[in-house]
């Protein structure tokens, strides 16, 4: 017989068509002698290993190390055949190890008012006095004392059910005797609070606790409103160990008294309707707060919603150096976060967004202060960065904090974010992305309103990818800010960025950054979480397209406090200082237009050309005196109409179109202008 085996892992994939081999009689049927000897053993372990880390040829019978009979060769059948191996099973044909039955052993629980059921893998009921995997205390606190499975036994998961105003669900294994302990629980529609005490609490396990929310079941875990748990704090869910979501049923948990969901090591929520709500943060992790297994590409089961009224939405906390924790990965799903006193992300060190739609809103949105953008002069406002409408917060969209020393006030490593993917809208009163580290972003399609920074790094901003040659692998619009993008060196490699600004667009900037810090520095100084290096800016434009209108006023479009280079790409400056620098300007390629028309009153339609008289990028913008410079005879037309061609930003009021047709318009004659006078806010 033929079977078609594939073999997956990160590095190769495999497709073959392979005819499983003959064996002896004596060991016929028997899975894992792949190498044919006849008898399986630990060389047939050492085989398949060697296999996955890509030694073709390794296996004499592929067919005998599938396992799970699933048509794939990877890490789960080698798992299963080390079990195997040790405990004399061959061959389950599913990626689970025998259930081991028992009648003292708890699968189901079932809340009442005053008191719980509780039954075995038979449905009988279980004294819980007999129950010898749970315990029972108070009626309706039951503490799960054993293992779902402990690696090589699963015992069956525990399923949860019925409805309690005052009851708990404690999970309490011990981990030096359960070494490789696991607890899954199943909730299948389950309504249980305590004003007291966390309702559900994760006290130890080794392993980790599963929470897996049922397909079609709506839970609700609720807690009080003013309590002190066992590890003197707050939370509906909270677990002193790794705590794992999924399913793709409904959770809802609200935190009444303080967190919603607390994980003091790590928390993933890889499927689910998850909707949060909680006074203070909605999901804390201290080690990491992951999204989206990473594993998976279908992400249509997965939402989570969070509003927290008091703190963070999003929140990690570890900030030991050399750790690796403390870090907050969304790899996909829907998520919509509302923080209306605080941050939508914050990771004490690293964030990273690969995939999935993000909605984020913090503190009163971009109309915070009933800003319009409107300078505040050289200084001025409570963020002493001249912008009058800054929060006295930290109301951020994303933000990652980064390491400081001992006093709190140098900044020494992390911090950083990065974005390759996903969706990402932002309404925020503070800065919609920050980070005391660097913010690289290749990859996502960006809406953005804030009353301050689109994009802020306190060191090095990166937008797109070098040589990529792309317009679209990265797509940012800023419909309304007071800066744009600001970091101390900034690089444009790809993309296309399309800016409304209220002051500078893209701002270079050395020295102590008061948009960041309302003047201090260090982890917890104000508004910004730290200050920006001391070294002068560099502004380098390598590739893509950006277009920046700021409002009427001393503002500049693009503006270095230290050396601005033109590598490549497209550019249009419009500003009352379209380009300033304090350095050396140079342009190596590329083709930018600049124009004072002060104002963002954006109704004309203009037309980059290349030198064979393509049509490259349209877009609208202001109508003041263009002047265009060109090292690679690329050519701009105003008045244009466009058809055809591939349309960046379409359900806004800026759409972008990448090629296509273009008729009509003037063509843009005469110098670009600007540049050279003192740059910066200093």
């Amino acid at each position: 017989m033929k079977k078609n085996l594939i073999r997956t892992g990160t590095a190769i994939i495999t497709t073959a068509a392979l005819t499983l081999g003959a064996v002896t009689p004596a060991f016929a049927a028997v899975s894992g002698d792949t190498n044919a000897s006849g008898s399986f053993d630990l060389a047939d372990v050492v085989a398949f290993t060697q296999f996955l880390t890509g030694d073709e040829n390794a296996l004499n019978d592929p067919a005998a190390a599938d396992f799970n009979s699933d048509g794939k060769l990877n890490a789960k059948d080698l798992t299963l055949m080390k079990r195997a191996l040790i405990y004399g099973q061959q061959g389950s044909g599913n990626d689970d190890p025998p259930v081991t039955t028992d009648d003292t052993y708890v699968t189901q629980i079932t809340y009442a008012a005053s008191s719980v059921t509780l039954k075995n893998a038979n449905d009988e009921v279980v004294p819980a006095a007999s129950a010898s995997n749970v315990t029972v205390e108070n009626g309706t606190v039951v503490t799960v004392t054993k293992p779902t499975s402990d690696g090589t036994n699963d015992f069956g998961d525990i399923n949860v059910d019925g409805e309690c105003a005052n009851g708990q669900l404690k999970v309490n294994v011990d981990e030096a005797t359960y070494a490789t302990g696991q607890v899954t629980i199943n909730l299948r529609g389950v309504t249980l609070s305590n004003s007291s005490d966390s309702p559900i609490y994760i006290e130890q396990i080794a392993d980790e606790c599963v929470i897996t929310v049922k397909n079609g079941t709506t839970n609700t875990i609720s807690d009080g409103t003013s309590y002190t748990n066992a590890d003197g704090s707050q939370g509906a869910i909270y677990s002193l160990d790794d705590l794992k979501f999924k399913g793709k049923g409904t959770l809802i948990v609200k935190g009444n008294a303080g967190d919603g969901i607390v994980g003091k090591d790590d928390i993933k929520i890889w499927n689910g309707d998850l909707q949060v709500t909680a006074v203070d943060d909605g999901i804390r992790g201290k080690d990491s707060i992951r999204i989206g297994d990473p594993d998976d590409t279908d992400y249509s089961t997965l939402s989570v919603k969070v509003v927290s009224t008091g703190g963070d939405a999003l929140k990690t906390t570890n900030d030991t150096a050399d750790s690796g924790k403390g870090y907050i990965k969304i790899n996909g799903g829907t998520l919509n976060l509302r923080a209306e006193n605080g941050d939508g992300i914050q990771a004490e060190q690293e964030v990273y967004i690969n995939g999935g739609d993000l909605t984020v809103y913090t503190y009163q949105g971009s109309n915070y202060g009933s800003s319009t953008g409107s300078t505040g002069g050289w200084g001025g406002g409570m963020g002493m960065d001249g912008n009058p409408n800054k929060t006295d917060i930290s109301a951020k969209g994303i933000k990652a904090v980064g390491l400081y020393d001992e006093a709190g006030t140098t900044w020494q490593s992390m911090g950083n974010i990065y974005i390759t993917g996903g969706t990402l809208s932002f309404d925020t009163s503070d800065d919609a992305i920050h980070c005391g580290g660097n913010l690289s972003v290749t990859g996502g399609v960006m809406t953005i309103a804030t009353a301050d920074d689109a994009l802020h790094s306190d060191h090095t901003l990166t937008i797109g990818t070098q040589n990529s040659g792309k317009y679209d692998d990265v797509q940012i619009l800023v419909t309304k800010c007071y800066e744009g993008v600001e970091g101390v060196t900034i690089n444009q490699n790809s993309g296309t960025v399309y800016i409304v600004s209220g002051d500078d667009g893209y701002n270079a900037a050395g020295g102590a950054d008061g948009s960041g810090t309302g003047g201090a520095t260090g982890p917890g100084a104000g508004w910004g979480q730290g200050g920006m290096s001391t070294s002068s800016g560099t502004l380098n434009l390598n590739g893509g397209f950006a277009v920046v209108n700021s409002a009427n006023g001393d503002h500049d479009a693009f503006d270095s406090n230290g050396a601005f280079t033109i590598n490549g790409g497209y550019y249009v400056a419009n500003g009352q200082e379209p380009m300033d620098y304090d350095g050396t300007f140079t342009q190596n390629g590329g083709t930018y237009v600049t124009m004072t028309a002060g104002n963002t009153n954006l109704g004309t339609t203009y037309t980059f050309k290349d030198a064979s008289g393509n049509a490259v990028i349209t877009f609208k913008c202001a109508a003041g005196s263009p002047g265009i410079s060109s090292k690679d005879n690329s050519t701009c037309f105003s008045g244009t109409s466009a058809s055809g061609g591939t349309t960046l930003f379409g359900a806004s009021n800026y759409p972008v179109i990448l090629g296509g047709s273009v008729s009509g318009g003037t063509q843009v004659t005469g110098s670009a202008s600007g540049g050279g006078q003192p740059g910066g806010r200093w």
